[in-house]
């Protein structure tokens, strides 16, 4: 949601980028502790909340203030939550995966609107949520189920 590389996360957090990485893995076993507080306070720090999962709804991200972000803007955050890759969301959606690329560009000149529903939709369909902006918080993704942890 900060727009940083991953190398540029990990130093602004004040960690490796191997280090970074084994965090991002699903089957990590231990965490390094010190390295999730420097990483959530790096991004608490720069305006996001972590949305907690209830019986409802899983876990998400979330700028703490309205930051005046419309939807399309978290097209990719949504993607990246579910862990799609652009050929997985075009082939789940029925968007070109260039139109795609197009719509999560920040910089984009033009929003084809029915596409960007579309991936709305798909994204919705398989798990992300896209929050919008409420008058004291910010937009963000969630998932749509709380996934529980496998033992």
């Amino acid at each position: 949601m900060l727009g940083l590389k991953q190398s540029d996360l990990a130093s602004k957090a004040m960690m490796t980028r191997s280090v970074l990485l084994g965090l991002e893995q699903p089957g990590r076993k231990h965490p390094d502790k010190l390295a999730l507080t420097r990483l959530r306070d790096f991004l608490l720090g720069e305006g996001l909340i972590f949305v907690e999962a209830t019986e409802a709804a899983g876990e998400g991200v979330r700028w703490a203030q309205p930051s005046g972000k419309d939807w399309i803007d978290l097209l990719r955050i949504a993607r990246a939550t579910l862990g799609y890759t652009l050929d997985e969301l075009s082939e789940k959606s029925g968007v070109g995966r260039y139109i795609i690329a197009r719509l999560e560009n920040p910089e984009r000149k033009r929003t084809n609107e029915e596409a960007a529903r579309r991936l709305r939709y798909a994204l919705f369909e398989n798990g992300a949520v896209i929050l919008a902006e409420e008058a004291n918080l910010g937009a963000g993704v969630r998932l749509r189920s709380h996934i529980k942890a496998q033992s």
